[in-house]
């Protein structure tokens, strides 16, 4: 069994189609002087933009939080031995362990050469 962070592909997918919905409202609201109409499209726009955001940053720091859980019980493992444990892909392992690295979270017996 494996304990990957939890994904939420569902979420993402309903925060980019409402984005993409409020665009699709505000363009020709816009086109047609309905003001108010595409005030509501570019709300939904923005809400939708800043939920996916959001939805990938969760993601990230879950991914984080499970690499350094990892490395805080075996500081040896190597982001491919990573990735299987974890059930993740090694580019996102390698992702999240530069993002360790670069906000010094990393222990230092953790750190990957160079």
């Amino acid at each position: 069994m494996t304990d990957h962070p939890i994904h939420r592909p569902g979420a993402l997918i309903v925060c980019c189609t409402l984005a993409a919905l409020g665009a699709a409202v505000a363009v020709p609201a816009a086109l047609a002087d309905a003001y108010a109409v595409c005030a509501v499209g570019l709300f939904a726009l923005g809400g939708g933009a800043l939920a996916a955001y959001r939805t990938v940053r969760g993601s990230e720091h879950r991914t984080d939080h499970a690499v350094l859980e990892r490395l805080r019980q075996d500081p040896a493992l190597g982001p491919e031995a990573l990735a299987d444990q974890l059930g993740l892909r090694p580019a996102a392992v390698r992702l999240s362990l530069r993002r360790l690295t670069v906000s010094d979270q990393l222990p230092p017996s953790a750190a990957p050469p160079g």
